[in-house]
C-alpha cells in the first residue's frame, strides 16, 4: 500500500509552494498594515510613501476608523500597528486590560489643537476659561464673548476619536463634560457642518486645516504655530504615537526606527517631541 502511494507523495510533494523568496533568496518582507488615528492619516502615509522609497521590497497599508479602533486592532491582530492622536477612551482601556494584551506606546510628534469657527464670525480669540464654558455649555450665545447675538452650536467628535478626548483631557478636565445639545460627527462631518454653520465651533488638529473652510481663533492671545509651541506659550497639544504589541514583527519594527529616526518636522504644525521611553499603553492611559 505504501509502495502504491509513494508516486502520488511524490508528486504532491513536488508541487508544494515554497517561502517567497526575493532576488537574493531571502525571506520577501511582509506588508506592514498600520490603523487608526484619522486626524493624522496623510501624515503616516506621507511617511510610508518616504519608507517605501527607501526600501522599494517593503509595504507599509494605512487606513483609518480612529484612535480606538486602532488600540483595538492590534488586540484582534488584524494591523501591525496602530495610530493614536490620545490615550484610549475607558471602553478601550478596559478591552486592553482585559485582554491581557501588552501594548507599547512609541511617542513620536505632537500637533496644535485649536478651536475653528466659520468664517463670517467676528470672534477672533477665545480664553481658556470661554473654551470651557463654551463646550460645557454654560456659555451658549455668542454675544457672550464678543460676537453676535446668536447660540452657540457646538460640533464634537465620537468618543472613540482622539483628539476629542485629548481636547476633552485639556479643556473641560475631569470636573467637566461636553454639553449634551453638541452635535457628535467625524472629522469630515464636522468641517462640513460648521463650514455651513455661521454659528457652530468646533476643534481640530491645525494638521488637519489645511485647504478646509473654517477659521482657526487664537487662545489667549496666542495663535497655534511653530514658535509659539516651541516656545511654549501654546499648549493646547496632542501627541501622535504609534503603538504595537509588546513582540512587533521584524518589518514593522524596521519602519518604527526609520519614522523614529526622522528629525525634521512633518509639516509646519507638527513638531518633534523630546527623545521618548516607550511604555505599555496600560500605564500611558491611566
Amino acid at each position: 500500500m505504501l509502495a502504491a502511494l509513494a508516486p502520488v507523495m511524490a508528486a504532491t510533494m513536488a508541487v508544494l509552494p515554497s517561502p517567497a523568496l526575493s532576488a537574493d533568496k531571502t525571506p520577501a518582507p511582509r506588508t506592514v498594515h498600520i490603523r487608526g488615528s484619522i486626524a493624522f492619516g496623510s501624515i503616516v502615509q506621507s511617511l510610508a510613501e518616504q519608507y517605501m522609497r527607501s526600501n522599494p521590497k517593503s509595504s507599509v497599508v494605512v487606513s483609518g476608523g480612529g484612535t480606538s479602533r486602532g488600540y483595538l486592532t492590534l488586540l484582534d491582530n488584524t494591523a501591525d500597528m496602530a495610530i493614536v492622536s490620545g490615550s484610549a477612551s475607558d471602553d478601550t482601556e478596559d478591552e486592553i486590560v482585559r485582554s491581557g494584551v501588552k501594548l507599547v506606546n512609541v511617542p513620536f510628534r505632537q500637533v496644535a489643537m485649536a478651536p475653528a469657527v466659520h468664517f463670517s464670525n467676528p470672534v477672533n480669540d477665545l480664553s481658556m476659561v470661554q473654551l470651557r464654558e463654551i463646550f460645557s455649555g454654560r456659555i451658549n450665545n455668542w454675544k457672550a464673548v464678543g460676537g453676535k447675538d446668536a447660540p452657540i452650536n457646538v460640533y464634537i467628535g465620537p468618543p472613540g476619536d482622539g483628539i476629542t478626548n485629548t481636547w476633552n483631557d485639556k479643556v473641560l478636565g475631569d470636573t467637566d463634560t461636553f454639553t449634551p445639545r453638541a452635535r457628535n460627527a467625524e472629522l469630515e462631518q464636522r468641517v462640513a457642518g460648521v463650514g455651513s454653520d455661521p454659528f457652530g465651533v468646533t476643534y481640530m488638529a491645525t494638521e488637519s486645516v489645511k485647504d478646509r473652510a473654517l477659521k482657526i481663533l487664537s487662545v489667549d492671545k496666542v495663535i497655534a504655530g511653530a514658535d509659539s509651541v516651541q516656545s511654549g506659550r501654546y499648549t493646547l497639544l496632542a501627541p501622535l504615537m504609534f503603538v504595537t504589541r509588546e513582540k512587533p514583527s521584524a518589518e514593522a519594527q524596521k519602519f518604527l526606527q526609520f519614522v523614529t529616526g526622522l528629525s525634521a518636522p512633518i509639516s509646519n504644525s507638527v513638531f518633534a517631541l523630546p527623545a521618548p521611553t516607550a511604555k505599555t499603553a496600560a500605564s500611558a492611559t491611566r
